[in-house]
């Protein structure tokens, strides 16, 4: 056992590694002790701060690490490589610091330092047989290293469970939350960095492969890589033939695409002259082969962006679409060092993370353009001010300012709509916006949610229209004496026009007492006691908004000499047909008493 832990937390390792990359270790064991801070309310930081905290030592931690690799590959002097450190550090310090939408230069920066890291080393010299074995190593090791957490942690807090169990001794919950936070913010970041090799070079003979991986590369990963290449070929073939539009999804799939057969090019390198017959074709053909597929995924990104303009998303495709053909280009034309091909991600993503041409600054800017396109194309925006519709707007462009505004809202660009909606009777100092829901009003028409587009479709000659009332957590009952709860009816689907019917209780043992009749206008009870009343369902719609997801709540009351009721509507959803609303399917609950 001893052994065995030996080898899993070398101690003389981790203390050798702490000598290392001092600056990486000092950055985990801070996070770890603001950490404790904040678990043990030591002091009760404001969210969004400490949060920026953590993500500018996150970076520098592997800033750090990069800089040292980078130093010792080079040969630099300690006080160089701080100095070059240090400056990293502040620039991360002031975009995370500074920068309202830092969450979302977080996403970018991160990837491109994980990618820096497989390449520092090697950004001036090296072959690609060190770089593929280093590379090897140090994403073992941190495999190895989660294990290794996940089994130190995990152990010691069973070991402490049991204590508790079998001696009745009262573990406090808070230690187990310290034992977690030092196994994955200090031992497990730690133990990673000591599998980063101290020498750079190596061998062919170094290169020599597990079995399972070489198993994988060869039968697994590039036989599924080439039958997904034949399929997207034949999808392109089915477009040419038949003209039509690209599936909006091309993108994602052909970048999916792409991303596996680039990965499996790297994890198989050493193994490309010697592996079976499909692996040697594969690194013949599949940069030929991306050619066309980036073609598509150009035209396929180009289209949405022309339609529905930039997001943050839609921006980091663009950006996948150019490294997808930088590669293709270079190992068609020569073959470029593998590592090229992190390196040239890695460039195109820090680039992307920051400044008014990176993903960020781009996308706001082309979603405000868009905005404001479509607002003075309806008269909606004067002097700098918003007004209500005049004109019927089309529903294409309702659901684009719904969008526009909730994109807008969600992601925090609250200043780019301030001077329009902060205005007259509404305007506080505080301005902020959650969703467009309640900005649609200012704008003189219902909200819009995007996941109604193919709902609504007002070229078609039916649109269709949800109503979701309000309703009370809490409801009077005392006036009543029965409740049947979630009542489903629909429209007759018979070519009778026979109306529908559902009967309560429905259990099959027990006598009926409620029928519910429904012929898509007229809702009928009918009571097995001989009680009986009528609705006419579309006075429920009658001057109600159809396209409210959050109307007020729909209550019909009621009596007769036999019986006294309420109706509380859950949903109701329906059709519109030659201007004319037709009501599909209703949901609702009974309440009802029967007159002695």
């Amino acid at each position: 056992m001893q052994k065995l832990l030996d080898r899993l937390l070398p101690m003389d390792e981790l203390i050798a590694t702490v000598r290392r990359f001092p600056l990486s270790v000092a950055c985990a064991v801070v996070m770890f002790i603001l950490s404790l801070f904040i678990v043990h309310e030591v002091f009760k930081p404001n969210d969004h701060s400490i949060l920026r905290v953590y993500a500018i030592l996150g970076c520098c931690y592997f800033w750090f690490g990069l800089t040292k690799l980078y130093q010792e590959s080079q040969g630099w002097s300690t006080s160089r490589n701080i100095t070059f450190s240090l400056i990293g550090a502040v620039a991360f310090t002031l975009l995370f610091g500074i920068a309202y939408l830092w969450w979302l230069h977080l996403l970018l920066v991160i990837p491109a330092l994980l990618l820096g890291l497989m390449f520092a080393p090697y950004l001036t010299s090296g072959d690609d047989t060190s770089f593929w074995f280093f590379n090897r190593l140090i994403w073992f090791g941190v495999a190895v290293s989660y294990l290794s957490i996940f089994m130190f942690a995990g152990g010691l807090s069973l070991g402490l469970g049991a204590i508790n169990l079998l001696f009745s001794i009262k573990i406090d919950d808070i230690i187990y939350s310290d034992i977690w936070l030092f196994a994955s913010l200090v031992l497990g970041p730690v133990y990673a960095l000591s599998w980063v090799p101290k020498n750079f070079e190596f061998t062919e003979e170094d290169c020599k492969d597990p079995v399972g991986l070489s198993f994988v590369a060869n039968w697994i990963s590039v036989p599924m890589v080439l039958v997904y290449l034949l399929i997207l070929y034949a999808y392109f073939i089915k477009i040419l033939m038949t003209g039509e539009v690209p599936n909006g999804m091309l993108a994602w799939i052909i970048s999916g695409f792409a991303g596996a057969g680039i990965v499996t090019y790297l994890i198989a390198w050493p193994m490309r002259e010697s592996g079976s017959p499909q692996l040697k074709l594969f690194y013949k053909i599949f940069f030929p082969a991306l050619i066309i597929p980036v073609g598509f995924h150009f035209y396929a990104i180009w289209e949405r962006i022309m339609s529905y303009g930039l997001t943050e998303q839609r921006y980091v495709i663009l950006i996948s679409a150019l490294w997808f053909l930088t590669l293709a280009i270079s190992n068609t034309l020569s073959k470029a060092p593998i590592k090229f091909i992190p390196a040239s991600l890695c460039v195109l993503i820090a680039l992307a993370s920051f400044g008014p041409w990176g993903a960020v600054g781009v996308s706001g800017a082309s979603q405000f353009s868009r905005l404001e396109k479509l607002l003075n194309k309806h008269d909606l925006l004067e002097e700098g001010q918003i007004q209500k519709a005049q004109s019927e707007i089309s529903f294409e462009d309702r659901l684009s300012i719904s969008s526009i505004l909730d994109y807008l809202c969600r992601s925090g660009r609250d200043s780019y709509l301030e001077e329009w909606f902060n205005i007259g009777e509404k305007k506080t100092d505080s301005w902020s916006c959650s969703s467009g829901r309640k900005l649609t009003k200012d704008l003189g028409f219902d909200y819009i949610s995007h996941y109604n587009r193919s709902r609504f479709q007002e070229q078609q000659l039916t649109e269709r229209f949800y109503i979701n009332p309000k309703r009370s957590k809490f409801v009077d009952i005392a006036d009543y004496d029965v409740t049947v709860s979630a009542i489903y009816v629909h429209r007759p689907r018979n070519e009778d026009n026979k109306p529908s019917k559902v009967q309560y209780p429905k259990d099959k043992n027990t006598e009926k007492i409620l029928s519910v009749l429904f012929d898509g206008n007229r809702l009928e009870f009918d009571f097995t006691a001989g009680q009986y009343f009528t609705l006419n369902a579309m006075d429920f719609i009658k001057d109600r908004s159809l396209q409210n997801d959050n109307n007020e709540p729909l209550i019909v009351l009621g009596e007769n000499d036999e019986i006294s009721y309420r109706l509380i509507v859950r949903s109701l959803n329906g059709q519109v047909e030659d201007g004319v609303p037709q009501i599909q399917r209703m949901n609702f609950d009974l309440y009802y008493r029967i007159k002695k």
